[in-house]
């Protein structure tokens, strides 16, 4: 890459970086936990409904990796479409499997599924390229598999760490 590159990159990463601290400086909610091969990683694990999730990629700036969890609750997808078709690359749904999301989307945003939340970070970071951001928002309760959002999230962080 050469020096022009780099220092664009820089800049980016640098007004990503600002611009999320103005949001939030709360735990678990739009968290930057690391840079890691200019892919930026944030823990929204505090996103426990659609609205939430939609609030967190409409503050991100576009190229997008969505990991998003699944109950068993309704949600309403309307709400979210328009910026996840602006701004989401792919999603990763991670939990029981689900068709809703997949097949909302089906055809316009790239899709997969994976039964374990550490299998779908490691899939984000296998397919994460520079200038992305994984944003771990997973628009449903967190009672299936963790006591709150927060054990959620602090999972979430010891995975991305361990990259």
């Amino acid at each position: 890459m050469n020096k022009t590159k780099i220092a664009n990159s820089n800049k980016l990463l640098e007004g990503r970086l600002n611009s999320l601290a103005s949001f939030s400086s709360i735990e678990h909610r739009l968290e930057v936990i690391r840079e890691f091969n200019d892919v930026m990683w944030i823990n929204d694990s505090k996103s426990t409904d659609m609205g939430a999730a939609a609030y967190s990629l409409e503050n991100l700036t576009g190229n997008i990796i969505w990991i998003v969890g699944y109950d068993e609750n309704k949600r309403n997808l309307d709400i979210i479409k328009e910026v996840a078709l602006e701004k989401v690359d792919q999603i990763i749904c991670y939990g029981n499997f689900e068709t809703e999301i997949k097949y909302y989307f089906a055809s316009k945003i790239r899709y997969a599924y994976k039964k374990e939340l550490r299998e779908a970070i490691q899939l984000a970071h296998e397919h994460a390229k520079a200038g992305n951001t994984v944003l771990f928002s997973p628009a449903c309760n967190s009672y299936t598999n963790y006591e709150n959002f927060r054990e959620r999230g602090e999972h979430f962080k010891s995975l991305v760490n361990q990259l």
